[in-house]
């Protein structure tokens, strides 16, 4: 189209003017209604148009000029130009209406009138030029443009945990699921990083069309968040104890004991925890609770397994099933316990231990209520005290005194390992002693004896170093099997008869009934003696 004249145009329709005529055409793809076509006219002043002809022409959709007036000689019209700058003063918007016979406003001219208006910066002169010479009408045509600020990044808050949601189970190696095994915990061991705050970053300012600077928005800072159990570093937060770590909304706090509020069943899953567990309902058949501090159930304990770096205190009692298992570094405490296996530091039963493998390295004590041991093994370092022990129907039992199997077991492996060290040092020693025996002869050694020869005198520094260590745990490890004097086992109603008592040098099988007793080892031979 600006290849074409035309004096006037809205967008239905466009006008020319000839030296004789005025001359109407319609845009392409426009539907004009007869309404807005004699507005368009009567604004260019237009007034005894044919229309009856405009008429004809929209009914025929006419694609070309067509005559509807009459080109008289009307007075003269300016170039009409109007500059307005927007809101944001980002922006210089034109109005160009090209005149006739009338003043034109040149390139010149109209940056006299930006310059009026202090308006110098992103003037876009390639675009004015066209429009002067195009002088074809424009409305709002962008003729400068400033540069917007840009804004800076936000500080925010790196969280160094991973916010488990809840699911159904863990998923096997093999492809089915194990839904006693939740996952849930967020583990945080003390020292352990778990907040950094980044600090924000400044934008770039930018310029208005009046060359004035635009400061960028201010970016936000954040704090880090007040959190339990933690300690402030430079930009960081550390836990300061181990324990859960828990996030609500900013919130974050750590807490040392991990509460089940109900049972540990399908609903809760195993519990994996570095501090203390508090359970305050049942822990249920096929369950594991680990926790680095103590273990309290508030219920019964099924036939789970518990692993504790404390104590463990169950209210109720132990029904293990052949399968309930606790291991306990600290204490273990219960009202009863019944087909299951304790190992712990000491170990208080209240009514009785049946049927079960208990070991302690210090004491079991099963003196109130009832007070009864029947069937089973129960091992204790230096104490072993019962109401009663066994039964009127010769139940197995047995009870030892002043030895640990695991302590045991260490001793073998540490002898059995020291036999290998003391054959290996010798064969060394052997070829060390013939590799120097060739030298002191003034034989030359190739190569690879020399290297050899190097070789063998590290291995024989490492091996000589291993056999100091396991000298030294042999020996303390044996000063440990050994029985202290006051190792003993009390009994305060009644032993029955079927009952073994072992200590680390002797047995004895209880063939009557006897009332109210101890037992200890004098040299190296189990005695009773008066309780």
């Amino acid at each position: 189209m600006s290849e074409e004249q035309v004096d006037r145009k809205d967008k239905n329709c466009l006008l020319k003017f000839t030296e004789d005529d005025v001359l109407l055409k319609f845009r392409p793809d426009s539907n004009p209604d007869l309404m807005e076509i004699e507005n368009f006219l009567e604004k260019n002043n237009i007034m005894d148009a044919d229309y009856e002809k405009i008429i004809n022409e929209l009914k025929s959709q006419s694609k070309e000029w067509f005559k509807i007036a009459e080109n008289i000689n009307l007075p003269s019209e300016d170039d009409q130009v109007e500059i307005e700058v927007s809101n944001d003063k980002l922006k210089v918007l034109l109005d160009f209406t090209p005149g006739r016979d009338g003043k034109e406003i040149n390139f010149e001219d109209l940056k006299k009138m930006l310059a009026a208006k202090k308006i110098s910066f992103g003037i876009k002169d390639d675009k004015i030029k066209r429009v002067l010479k195009n002088r074809q009408p424009v409305s709002k045509e962008i003729i400068a443009e400033g540069e917007k600020a840009t804004p800076g990044e936000d500080g925010y808050l790196i969280y160094h945990f991973e916010e488990k949601e809840n699911n159904i189970g863990t998923l096997r190696e093999d492809g089915t699921m194990d839904f006693h095994s939740k996952n849930l915990i967020n583990n945080v061991r003390r020292g352990e990083k778990i907040v950094t705050v980044v600090d924000p970053t400044p934008g770039e300012a930018g310029t208005d069309v009046f060359g004035e600077e635009i400061k960028p928005p201010a970016p936000k800072s954040v704090k880090l968040p007040r959190a339990k159990n933690t300690v402030k570093k430079d930009k960081s937060v550390y836990a300061a104890k181990d324990g859960q770590i828990v996030r609500d909304g900013k919130k974050i706090s750590i807490n040392p004991i991990y509460q089940v509020n109900g049972d540990v069943d399908l609903e809760e899953g195993n519990i994996d925890f570095v501090g203390s567990v508090k359970i305050n309902g049942d822990l249920r058949e096929g369950f594991i609770v680990k926790a680095s501090g103590d273990v309290e159930v508030a219920g019964n304990v099924g036939a789970a397994k518990i692993e504790s770096g404390g104590s463990v205190l169950i209210k109720k009692g132990f029904l293990g099933r052949n399968k309930g298992e606790i291991t306990a570094k600290g204490d273990v405490n219960a009202r009863f316990v019944e087909n299951a296996e304790i190992k712990a530091n000491n170990v208080r039963v209240h009514e009785a231990v049946m049927h079960s493998q208990v070991t302690a390295k210090d004491s079991v004590i099963v003196s109130g209520g009832k007070g009864l041991i029947v069937g089973g093994r129960v091992m204790a370092q230096n104490i072993i005290e019962a109401n009663m022990i066994g039964s009127s129907l010769a139940t197995k039992t047995y009870i030892e005194i002043g030895l640990e199997p695991e302590l045991r077991k260490n001793f073998k492996a540490a002898k059995d390992e020291l036999e290998t060290v003391e054959d290996n040092l010798d064969k060394v020693n052997k070829s060390v002693d013939l590799l120097n025996s060739m030298k002191d002869k003034g034989i030359k050694l190739p190569a690879n004896k020399k290297e050899m020869f190097s070789k063998l005198k590290v291995t024989r520094d490492e091996l000589e170093k291993r056999k100091a260590e396991l000298d030294s745990e042999i020996e303390e490890l044996e000063e440990q099997l050994t029985a202290s004097d006051e190792a003993v086992i009390k009994v305060n109603k009644c032993i029955f008869p079927g009952v073994q008592l072992l200590s680390s040098k002797d047995k004895m099988i209880i063939r009557n009934r006897i009332a109210k007793c101890a037992f200890s080892e004098v040299n190296k031979e189990l005695r009773q003696k008066t309780n």
